[in-house]
């Protein structure tokens, strides 16, 4: 439909500015310094691309393409272009960016494969930029109360960007909210603002964003949170290699200088203690395979048939999303010892092994759970026990657990509700239950 059948009568611009609360890992799959290299334009500036956050947005919104709404449709011959127009979001000055080393386990916590990515550190700053463009004829619809729930999707970590979003990356922090509105009245004002529309200063309103969620609907619920502050009783060692002649052979892992347990390091003993849990409770190997892949996603690849050589990934998100964690006032400790020959368990001559590991400390354990999950209640009943299990000091996280190494403890008080708790007790029979049938 053209301009003049269905003109425009309303423009509406917001500009957020973000903060990065956790790492970001965007990429372009492609990898020069790393497997996986953060994407960045021409120039070697980093940044979100528009069709990402879009992407996200229309997820969070639980919108299908085929679906009539504020970003379009398309259904078989017929459609409507998007009435949302989001800009490539790129940061403030030089945001750090740093390689994190990681391994794939086996269940007998064997590494299987090694890689590393670059991501863009906790603390980057930068302004989103997004405007609604209302037409006459075009579904109405509040740009204020659909702009108010990305807002808070986004404050409350519902909406994550990048890679390993389920991990604890991509988590977003908001600071003030600006807005101006333009009408056919006010053009000369609208081209006036369209100069400066990078400029924040040049916007009609500007509020905290607390200020300005105020009195606006925010978006129900759509996980269960769970946060557990633990304390670190001696080391962890979650190992960052170098190669670098006057540094150690490995450390523990920071971000901007401070202690950190990633949220990969926190799903893998979990996961693992969950199994163990489903099995001493009488579920089936297979069943509990098929939980686990329910609940913490999977991914796997599968061949083409015919003369194809592709490979098609089969893959499932995971439904429990498990945030990275700040050690707070934690001690670094150097450590040099004999270097061991991995072949005949020998010393080496003249050789030596050095680590930076990380002593003491406090951090939070924070857990969210899809409310839409398959068996709901009965996978936050087991990860009651699995939380409980990490508090005693049963589950240890990272490296050198033979050592000691990774040890948390805590206190969960029972963090569920009991009516849940009983929901999920009774969910987790059946499951065993079915089993035997």
């Amino acid at each position: 439909m053209s301009n003049r059948v269905n003109p425009i009568v309303k423009r509406v611009y917001y500009a957020a500015e973000v903060l990065l609360r956790s790492p970001l890992a965007i990429s372009n799959g492609e990898g020069e310094t790393t497997d996986m290299d953060v994407l960045r334009n021409r120039k070697g500036e980093p940044f979100i691309p528009g069709t990402s956050i879009a992407g996200a947005f229309r997820n969070f919104l639980l919108k299908k393409k085929d679906e009539d709404c504020s970003f379009g449709f398309s259904r078989d011959e017929d459609g409507r272009m998007s009435s949302v127009c989001i800009s490539d979001f790129y940061f403030k000055g030089k945001p750090v960016i740093t390689i994190r080393d990681g391994v794939e386990l086996s269940d007998g916590k064997q590494v299987q494969n090694k890689f590393d990515m670059e991501v863009i550190e906790t603390g980057a700053k930068g302004v989103l930029y997004f405007n609604y463009v209302i037409r006459e004829n075009s579904p109405i619809f509040d740009a204020d109360c659909e702009a108010a729930q990305l807002f808070c999707g986004m404050e409350r970590g519902d909406i994550r960007f990048g890679s390993n979003k389920n991990r604890g990356f991509g988590r977003l922090a908001l600071g003030k909210i600006y807005r101006s509105e333009f009408t056919r009245e006010n053009l000369k004002e609208w081209i006036s603002f369209g100069k400066e529309l990078r400029e924040v200063s040049a916007y009609q309103s500007e509020e905290e964003y607390k200020a300005w969620m105020q009195n606006r609907q925010t978006p129900e619920e759509k996980y269960y949170r769970i946060i557990i502050p633990l304390k670190l009783t001696g080391g962890i060692s979650i190992r960052r290699y170098s190669a670098e002649p006057m540094k150690a052979d490995f450390e523990h892992i920071t971000c901007n200088g401070e202690s950190v347990v990633p949220g990969t390091s926190w799903n893998g003993a979990i996961r693992a203690d969950v199994k163990n849990i489903l099995l001493q409770l009488g579920c089936s190997d297979s069943r509990c395979a098929l939980l686990l892949n329910k609940w913490f996603g999977y991914v796997k690849v599968k061949k083409k048939s015919g003369f194809s050589k592709k490979q098609k990934p089969d893959a499932q998100q995971s439904c429990v999303v498990i945030g990275e964690s700040i050690i707070h006032g934690t001690v670094r400790v150097p450590m040099t010892r004999n270097k061991i020959s991995r072949f005949d368990a020998s010393t080496i001559t003249s050789a030596l092994y050095s680590e930076i590991t990380s002593c003491g400390g406090e951090t939070e354990l924070e857990i969210m759970v899809k409310k839409d999950a398959i068996y709901y209640h009965a996978l936050l009943a087991v990860l009651e026990l699995a939380v409980q299990d990490i508090c005693k000091g049963y589950v240890a996280v990272g490296g050198q657990t033979a050592v000691g190494r990774g040890i948390f403890r805590g206190s969960s008080d029972g963090f569920l509700e009991e009516k849940i708790r009983k929901q999920g007790q009774q969910e987790l029979i059946y499951l065993i239950k079915e089993r035997e049938k």
